[in-house]
C-alpha cells in the first residue's frame, strides 16, 4: 500500500508506523524525520480505511503553536476539523464537561508569594534554618527562594499530593531536613492561598481531570490516542494518559525522539518515554529513521555525538543528503567585530541564529547591528535569533551557535543542580553533561545544510573541542 500525505508518498517506516494501528505503539523518531507528516498519515489512514470517526481520535500535543499546526495539517489533509489539544486544553474540557468552576492563577504566583512571605519574615530566621553548618553555607540568598519555587513546581508534576512529603523525609539526611520542612510549610501555604482565592494553577487542572475520568468516566469515545513529542511528558500528565486508556481502551501511539528531550528543568521525566512499554502494555516499537532535513555528514556527527552517552536509545539516522563538511567552526578574537565579519562571508539568506539563553543576542551585536523581535536588522537579509529551546521542532537552511565558551552559564552549562532537589529530579546525569549534550544535539540538527559554530578562540566549549577532535573530517575551521 502506498500512502501520500501533505503531497510526499510516505517512505517503508512511516507508512508501517501510519498502519499499526492494532496495537499500542512507540514511534521513536529521529529530528527530520517526518513525525508530525507520519502523524497525519496515521489519522487519514484510520479515518479514510479504517473509518474510524475524526473526533474519535484524541491528538495531543506539548504547545499551542505546535498544536494550531497539526490541526491546520490535518485539515488540509482530510478537509475535516479535529481539534489537537495541549495537556492542559484537555484537562480543562473535562473540567467543564463536569461543571467545574475553576479561575486560572498567574503563572508566578509561586513565585510571588514565596517572595512575600520571605520580605515579611526575618530573613535572618531563614538563613538560621537554610545555612547551617551542614548546607552551602556562600550562595547567595535570592538562590535559595529559586530553588525552593523549583522544588516545589517539581514535586507538583511527580507527585502532587502533600502527603508523599512524609516519604521525602523518612529517606532524607538529616542536615537537609530543615530546609525540606521549611519547603513543605511553603508548599502548604501555596495551596491554602489557592484555596481561598478559588483558583488552580496548571498541575491542579491536570490532576482533578484525571481525578475525575477515575471518578466518572470520560464522555467522549476515544479509540485512538496520538500524542506527538512523548519525550517531554511528566509524571502528572502520563498519569492523565493511564486514567483514559484505563476508560476508553483506545488504543495509544506516542511519538518521540529521546535524543530531544531538554526539559527535566520544568519537570518532564525521560523515564516516561523510555518506560512507555512497562506503562503501556503490550507496545510495539517503530522507528522512523530517514531524515529530509540534515545532511547524512551531520547525523553521524550528531547521532555518534549524543549516542555517548549509554541511556539514550540507540538509533541509526539515514540520509540522502550529502555535504561534506556540515559544520563550520569559526574563532573569533574580538567577539562583537568578528561576528558582524562572520555575517558578510556567510548565507544570511535564511539564516537561524541559536544561544543558550534570552539575552546572548547582545552579547555579539556590534553598534552597525540592532535586533527588533528577535529579528536582526542586516540587508537582504532574513537573520532571527531564538534560544534552542524555543527553536526544537523547528528547521531553517543554516544555523549559527553563539554563546559556545567554556564558562557557567554557556553551552554545557556549569550551573548544578542544588542537592536538595535530589529529592524531586527522578534521575540526575549518569552521563557527564546528560542533558545538556542533548541541547547541543536539538542545536546543531536544527539545519538543512551549515551549521556555523561561533567560538572564542582561547576559551572554547569542551563540547566543540569534543567535535574538532573526534569529526576532523566532517568540520572546517575559519579564523576570523
Amino acid at each position: 500500500m502506498k500512502l501520500e500525505v501533505l503531497g510526499y508518498e510516505l517512505d517503508k517506516e512511516q507508512l508501517k508506523a501510519a498502519l499499526k494501528n492494532d496495537i499500542n505503539t512507540m514511534i521513536i523518531a529521529g529530528a527530520g524525520t517526518g513525525k508530525s507528516t507520519t502523524m497525519v498519515g496515521k489519522i487519514k489512514y484510520l479515518v479514510l480505511y479504517k473509518q474510524i470517526p475524526l473526533e474519535n481520535i484524541l491528538c495531543i500535543t506539548f504547545t499551542n503553536a505546535a498544536a494550531k499546526s497539526l490541526e491546520e495539517k490535518i485539515k488540509r489533509e482530510l478537509n475535516q476539523t479535529n481539534k489537537v489539544y495541549t495537556f492542559h486544553k484537555l484537562s480543562l474540557e473535562i473540567l467543564k464537561e463536569h461543571n467545574i468552576n475553576y479561575k486560572i492563577a498567574e503563572e508566578n504566583l509561586l513565585e510571588y508569594l514565596i517572595e512575600e512571605i520571605f520580605a515579611s519574615t526575618n530573613h535572618t530566621y531563614f538563613k538560621h534554618l537554610f545555612l547551617d553548618k551542614n548546607y552551602k553555607q556562600k550562595i547567595e540568598f535570592q538562590n535559595y527562594k529559586n530553588v525552593i519555587a523549583r522544588f516545589i513546581r517539581l514535586y507538583i508534576t511527580s507527585y502532587y499530593d502533600i502527603t508523599y512529603f512524609d516519604n521525602i523525609f523518612k529517606k532524607a539526611k538529616k542536615k537537609d531536613l530543615p530546609m525540606l520542612k521549611i519547603i513543605k510549610k511553603l508548599y502548604e501555604m501555596y495551596l491554602l492561598e489557592k484555596k481561598s482565592s478559588g483558583i488552580i494553577d496548571f498541575d491542579d487542572m491536570i490532576y482533578m481531570a484525571t481525578k475525575l475520568v477515575h471518578e466518572k468516566g470520560i464522555t467522549k469515545k476515544y479509540q485512538y490516542i496520538i500524542i506527538d513529542e512523548y519525550q517531554d511528558t511528566s509524571q502528572v500528565r502520563e498519569r492523565l494518559i493511564q486514567a483514559i486508556y484505563q476508560k476508553t481502551k483506545a488504543y495509544i501511539t506516542v511519538v518521540g525522539d529521546d535524543f530531544q528531550s531538554i526539559y527535566r528543568f520544568s519537570g518532564c521525566d525521560l523515564n516516561s518515554f523510555l518506560n512507555f512499554k512497562k506503562h503501556f502494555n503490550p507496545t510495539k516499537e517503530l522507528y522512523i529513521t530517514n531524515t529530509y532535513r540534515n545532511s547524512k555528514e551531520l547525523i553521524r556527527i550528531a547521532g555518534d555525538f549524543i549516542m555517548k552517552n549509554p541511556r539514550q536509545i540507540k538509533k541509526k539516522l539515514k540520509s540522502n543528503k550529502s555535504i561534506s563538511k556540515p559544520i563550520i567552526i569559526c574563532f573569533y578574537k574580538d567577539i562583537k567585530n568578528d561576528f558582524y565579519k562572520l555575517l558578510t562571508r556567510i548565507d544570511t539568506s535564511n539564516l537561524m541564529i541559536l544561544g543558550r539563553n534570552n539575552l546572548d543576542i547582545y552579547t555579539v551585536l556590534n553598534q552597525k547591528l540592532k535586533i527588533k523581535n528577535n529579528q536582526i536588522i542586516y540587508p537582504n537579509a532574513n537573520i532571527y535569533y531564538k534560544t534552542i529551546h524555543k527553536a526544537k521542532g523547528l528547521e531553517e537552511n543554516n544555523v549559527l551557535i553563539i554563546n559556545l565558551t567554556n564558562d557557567y552559564n554557556s553551552l554545557p552549562s556549569k550551573i548544578k543542580d542544588e542537592k536538595i532537589l535530589k529529592y524531586v529530579i527522578k534521575h540526575y546525569d549518569i552521563y557527564p553533561y546528560e542533558e545538556e549534550r542533548r541541547l547541543f544535539y536539538v542545536a546543531i540538527t536544527r539545519t538543512k545544510n551549515i551549521c556555523y559554530l561561533f567560538v572564542p578562540k582561547n576559551n572554547p566549549s569542551i563540547f566543540v573541542l569534543e567535535l574538532k577532535k573526534n569529526y576532523k573530517e566532517y568540520i572546517s575551521i575559519i579564523n576570523l
